[in-house]
């Protein structure tokens, strides 16, 4: 299998397994961001920090997890200070310097108004409340990387590139397992690993196209836990060679 550069983010951090998936990735050599609600984060700040000392980097990924287009904009402003607040002050505790600020909107959820539907176009309000947001995170410091090596028309072609916050090209999706209701019929294990395995490189799914790196997305929660360090394993068997993004 040909190597491809990827990057690990992970969302929903921290759970109560957090430790356990940082000592693992700590073991393979393998960095990562997480992306971490301020809620959890006050609840569990031991964690974080040992996380952040471990040399792994904390995202905001805002207060509550709430649906950006479900806010007054005000609302989401708060959601994102908040957190931003929280993540600093642990930094300063763990007597590390933070090393990026990087922010990822919930459901991947930007805030226009039509949820996470980002391949489709915003209303006017849409836009300028998409744009308010993007300021704002400008304003507090957040960047993303330039992704030289994603080369996915879809990604692209959608403006993903230009935004503030971080998307992903590859949801792995083992939290489809335990949702309420299944996304395309993935409830099991097995079923997240044969979707690795398709080759639908413009269709969200091109672990096996070796034309462009990947933001691969996993999830810190604790139902799925048990899958966190066989999946790693099947994406380190693709040739994924995971790295941090250079800002």
């Amino acid at each position: 299998m040909t190597s491809k550069v990827a990057y690990l983010t992970i969302d929903d951090a921290p759970s109560l397994t957090m430790n356990e998936k940082v000592d693992y990735l700590s073991r393979k050599g393998i960095p990562a961001v997480w992306f971490c609600q301020g809620a959890l984060l006050e609840q569990q700040p031991g964690m974080a920090i040992r996380a952040i000392r471990n040399g792994f980097i904390l995202g905001n990924h805002a207060y509550n997890h709430p649906y950006f287009s479900d806010l007054e904009i005000d609302e989401c402003f708060a959601q994102i200070r908040r957190t931003d607040e929280i993540i600093e002050a642990l930094y300063e505790r763990a007597g590390v310097q933070r090393p990026m600020k990087s922010f990822r909107f919930p459901y991947g959820d930007k805030g226009g108004l039509r949820y996470s539907e980002v391949f489709k176009p915003y209303s006017e309000t849409g836009r300028e409340r998409k744009q308010a947001l993007q300021t704002y995170l400008h304003q507090l410091g957040y960047t993303q990387p330039v992704w030289d090596q994603i080369t996915y028309r879809y990604y692209r072609a959608s403006g993903l590139q230009d935004d503030i916050d971080w998307y992903w090209t590859y949801d792995v999706m083992e939290w489809s397992i335990f949702a309420d209701e299944h996304q395309f019929g993935i409830d099991s294990l097995e079923k997240v690993l044969a979707r690795m395995d398709e080759d639908e490189p413009e269709g969200c799914r091109g672990l096996n196209y070796g034309g462009s790196a990947e933001i691969v997305l996993m999830h810190d929660h604790v139902d799925t836990a048990i899958y966190f360090e066989p999946l790693v394993e099947r994406l380190l068997e693709k040739g994924l060679v995971f790295v941090l993004p250079g800002m």
